[in-house]
């Protein structure tokens, strides 16, 4: 069979060529640019040479073989494609592996195979879920480009432990192999057994201790190509994509990068910077052994690969429920990890969110309250009113006190506050008298609790909006208003005139 004669082509190729560059390498000292490796094992980080090699050998294989005409028109020109725009990621990273390449550079790079790519005919013209197909239209190209660039950064970031990059990239390749022969790509089954056979071969080494690493050469390589088979296998038509698919076979790897960008944005550092904190090494960091943690990965990547298989091929009923399910599921897992592997940064986060949101809705509540006040305060028949007002409605606008009185007057010193709060509360002074003659005019005097920011600009606010209304009475006519329901009229023994509850 085809496939199977690609596949062994490629793994075979890797599991000679593989020791041959690592003998090699360290006999001429090429190790890799280093990142932080220790003096007593310095391994070499070039494994994209033997990996594009065994990969090239499978996919000549595969045009030179029986049978490749079977995947329709045009297959030489899919493998030219895929191999020469790979082929350039695959030089962009092995110079970044022994230059260490600007970003600014690589980016630029990484955008021009990706372009190769959609000169050739990888484009993503349409997009399938749920039985339903989008047309991108003019968003095809930069939807490609987002694509490929996204799929390649983030399978390179999560290259953190032996054999971690090389096994998912392994299982991301199953499963697309396994949905291209559904549809019938035979070219992309090809492919993906070429690059699979490759990475087989190449986990010989790489796992745990490993011998040579993917480095930028191999994982930028690895990462373009499942961006670019994952979709392509998943093609239902010319326009159409199974977008289920690839987006879950890669979902791991997408996750990774997207938690650590959200992290990295609240802990204030560079968001394209790099740290030890991504889900690997938090697996380390709460006990879990290198293998487990590299096994776990394994698994919790199949499973993913396995939900878009389902989402995209199941019967409507199935996919209802696996959707629904998986959705929950994966609340609940992430919930739980971020606790679990000590992501912090969005705990915390999530407390300011939940106490952030319970406070602007009660400030918002305090404001409508201080509006219907300044109503009733409208229609005050002496100071006294306006006094035993404010102190009724005190406790509702969320402060401790609120009075109008003299400037120079010793009326709401902080001793009228109950002593569990007096020593941490805070007093604001608004006039209420503008521009006036006396020389000891009338001002607004509040305590306030303030145990954030928030608080204090909405007791800010509320004595703004009090102070104003008190001011409209001093200068203006006393226009008898309805009273709005929950404010207290002021308790000063028999009601004043024309006041009604």
């Amino acid at each position: 069979m085809p496939i199977l004669l690609v596949f062994a082509v490629a793994a075979l190729a890797a599991l000679l060529v593989t020791p041959a560059v690592v003998r090699v390498v360290t006999a001429h000292g090429l190790y890799g640019h280093v990142r932080g490796d220790s003096p007593a094992r310095r391994v070499p980080r070039l494994g994209g040479i033997p990996v594009w090699l065994a990969t090239s050998a499978g996919i000549v294989a595969a045009v030179l073989g029986p049978g490749v005409n079977a995947g329709g028109a045009g297959p030489d020109r899919f493998f030219v494609g895929v191999l020469l725009a790979g082929s350039l990621m695959f030089a962009v990273g092995l110079l970044d592996d022994l230059y260490n390449l600007r970003p600014s550079a690589k980016l630029l790079a990484q955008c021009t195979a990706a372009v190769v790519a959609y000169a050739c005919g990888f484009r993503i013209d349409g997009i399938t879920f749920a039985g339903a197909t989008l047309d991108t239209a003019a968003l095809a190209l930069p939807l490609t480009l987002l694509w490929i660039v996204g799929v390649t950064n983030a399978f390179n970031l999560i290259d953190g432990l032996d054999g971690l990059a090389t096994g998912i990239g392994l299982v991301a390749l199953c499963t697309t192999l396994a949905v291209a022969l559904m549809l019938g790509n035979l070219e992309v089954a090809m492919a993906c057994a070429a690059l699979g056979g490759a990475l087989l071969g190449f986990l010989r080494y790489n796992f745990r201790p490993a011998r040579i690493f993917l480095g930028d050469s191999g994982s930028m390589f690895v990462g373009f190509m499942l961006a670019v088979l994952s979709v392509h296998g998943s093609t239902k038509s010319a326009a159409a994509v199974l977008v289920a698919v690839p987006v879950l076979v890669l979902a791991l790897p997408i996750m990774d990068t997207l938690l650590a960008i959200v992290r990295r944005w609240l802990r204030g550092t560079p968001v394209f910077g790099a740290d030890e904190r991504h889900l690997h090494h938090r697996l380390l960091a709460v006990g879990v052994t290198h293998v487990r943690a590299v096994v776990l990965m394994y698994l919790l990547a199949a499973a993913l690969a396995i939900f878009g298989v389902l989402l995209a091929f199941g019967p409507p009923s199935l996919v209802a429920a696996v959707a629904l399910g998986g959705a929950a599921l994966s609340i609940v897992l992430l919930l739980a990890g971020i606790k679990l592997l000590g992501y912090y940064e969005f705990v915390e986060a999530g407390a300011v969110l939940h106490s952030g949101m319970r406070g602007i809705r009660q400030s918002i509540r305090d404001q409508i309250h201080a509006r219907d006040v300044a109503q009733v305060l409208a229609r005050a028949e002496s100071i006294e009113h306006i006094e035993a007002i404010l102190g009724d409605n005190a406790e509702g606008l969320g402060l401790l006190y609120a009075t109008v009185c003299r400037e120079s007057s010793p009326v709401g010193a902080r001793s009228v506050l109950p002593g569990t709060v007096a020593a941490g509360a805070w007093k604001l002074e608004c006039p209420v008298e503008l521009n006036h003659p006396n020389a000891d005019p009338y001002v607004l005097r509040v305590w306030t609790e303030a145990p954030d920011d928030l608080r204090l600009l909405t007791a800010d606010r509320t004595a703004r909006v009090l102070a104003a209304a008190v001011r409209g009475w001093l200068t203006g006519p006393r226009t008898p208003l309805p009273a709005p329901g929950g404010v207290s009229l002021g308790h000063l023994g028999p009601a004043p005139s024309g006041a009604s509850a």
